[in-house]
Formats: structure tokens, C-alpha cells, sequence
């Protein structure tokens, strides 16, 4: 891995000593762990295939002073939570970070399978929530930590031939807006971080060279972005290519939107309010 993704040492003070990365095997997530490893993180790698998470957890215990655990797991099948919560019951996770993605299926929204949509929905929004829901607690408590959550630009859009993925990928962003201000009283930072069109393992079938010149980004350019991110903000856009394709002002504004409604969630039904921005202050 390039010299250049060097995590500062503070950051394993805030956000370790275990990681938690759902998705952990390749691709950007390996990037992750491998980042994270670096700076003394120790990991759980959680993921479907075996063979890939084996493969990734001798490598980083041969190059990293670090331990590893890994879980294979079917992040959409009922006792999610149970089956990764016995792997972590003795560490503190300091940080999570739910990369999971999955092939997508292009059809017109009729002809998709009920059991599809159900797939979707339960890998983009129930198992994101309800792990963040069961680590949240631990961080709350000790005043530190960090979600993160991955996105998509097509969350940025409905859109044909994939109706229900934008969707949940909307939701992730919304799920990860909210829990940065939510979070944020108690010294616990989240952000949604949002990929176009990178070169992951998944989307090698992929022609993306037919819409972007250089045919994606990178996977550690992509890891890179997020982490160098995590604390600054509720979301971040990876790569200069597709925060141009965005209005201008347009990631700065999220916090300010974000603060506002919890501004206005919190006078509605008589709750305090600490502003996370100067928008509702005084």
C-alpha cells in the first residue's frame, strides 16, 4: 500500500482499539483494513465467503502487529446481530464501518423478484441499523468512536432499471445524517461516505469506462477519502470527478440542513437542542 495512506497515531486513540468492518475482504474494504491495521487498529472482518476473509486476515497478521477476527456471515439472513455481536463481546469497537455492497440487478421494477427486493433492503438498511444501534451504546459510554457508512451517487437519484437500490442507498445517507447530530453530545462521529463509480471486485463486470474517462477510482483512493474524513462532517463524496458533478456548496450545506430539522424535531416536541452548526445557534 502506498506511504501516502498513512493514518495520523491519534487516530487509533479515538477510534480504536477494534474495527468492525462489515464487507471487510476486498476491494474497499480491504483497503480499510489494511489502513486501519497501520495504524494499530486490531479488526473484525465480517464478510460472506470464507475463503477471501482467510485470505486477507493472514496477510495483514503477517505485515501488521495487529490481531484479527473474522466472521463469515450473511449479512441479510435473521441472527445477524447475534452471530457478529459473540465475536465482539470482549473487545470495545471503536469503530464500524458497514461497507457491505452486492452485485446489482438491472430490470424494470415489475419484473424484479420479491426475494430481491427483500435482499436489498435487508443488506441496506436493517443490518446497518441494527449494528450501529448495538455499537453506538459502547461508544456512547466511553465518549468516543465512529460510524461509517457507505453510499452510493445513485442515492443521489431515482433511477430505471435499479429502483430499489438508489433507495436503500438514500436511506444509508439519511440513516448516517442523523446519527451524526444524534451522536454528536456524546464524542461519537458519523458520516455517510458516498462512492461513484469505483474499481471494486463486484462491479468488475462493470463498464464504467463508458461513463467516466478514467474507468473508476481506485479502492485505497476511496478508503483514503473516507477515513481522512470521518470527524469532519456528516458526509463526504470520494473523488474530485464526482463532487463536480454535485451543486455547488452542496456537501457543506448537509450539515446546516441537518442541523436545522433536528432544530426543528427538537422545538415541536419540547426536546433540547445543541446545535452542531452555527445555523440555529442563538
Amino acid at each position: 500500500m502506498n506511504d501516502d495512506y498513512q493514518l495520523p497515531p491519534e487516530f487509533a486513540d479515538k477510534y480504536g482499539p477494534w474495527a468492525l468492518i462489515a464487507g471487510g475482504s476486498e476491494g474497499v474494504g480491504e483497503s480499510f483494513a489494511r489502513m486501519l491495521a497501520g495504524v494499530g487498529i486490531n479488526l473484525v472482518l465480517l464478510a460472506r465467503r470464507e475463503g477471501p476473509l482467510d485470505s486477507l486476515a493472514s496477510s495483514i497478521r503477517s505485515e501488521y502487529e495487529v490481531e484479527v477476527r473474522i466472521g463469515s456471515v450473511d449479512l441479510t439472513r435473521a441472527g445477524l446481530l447475534a452471530q457478529v455481536t459473540a465475536l465482539t463481546g470482549d473487545i470495545d469497537v471503536g469503530l464500524m464501518i458497514y461497507n457491505a455492497g452486492s452485485s446489482i440487478g438491472y430490470n424494470r421494477f415489475p419484473d424484479w423478484k420479491s426475494e430481491d427486493l427483500d435482499f436489498m433492503i435487508k443488506l441496506n438498511c436493517h443490518a446497518p441499523v441494527h449494528l450501529a444501534h448495538h455499537y453506538a451504546k459502547g461508544m456512547c459510554e466511553r465518549g468516543r468512536g465512529g460510524l461509517m457508512f457507505l453510499s452510493s451517487m445513485a442515492g443521489f437519484s431515482g433511477s430505471a432499471w435499479m429502483t430499489i437500490y438508489p433507495a436503500t442507498k438514500a436511506f444509508d445517507q439519511m440513516l448516517a445524517e442523523g446519527l451524526w447530530h444524534d451522536l454528536k453530545p456524546s464524542g461519537v462521529d458519523a458520516m455517510c461516505l458516498v462512492l461513484g463509480a469505483t474499481k471494486t471486485p463486484s462491479h468488475a463486470h462493470v463498464a464504467f469506462d463508458k461513463f467516466t474517462p478514467d474507468g473508476g477510482m481506485e479502492c485505497d483512493d476511496a478508503a483514503w477519502e473516507g477515513l481522512s474524513h470521518l470527524g469532519h462532517g456528516p458526509l463526504w463524496v470520494a473523488g474530485e470527478g464526482n463532487r463536480a458533478r454535485l451543486p455547488e456548496g452542496f456537501i457543506e450545506e448537509r450539515a446546516i440542513a441537518i442541523d436545522r430539522m433536528s432544530w426543528g424535531t427538537a422545538i415541536i416536541n419540547d426536546l433540547e437542542h445543541q446545535p452542531a452548526t452555527d445555523a440555529t445557534r442563538g
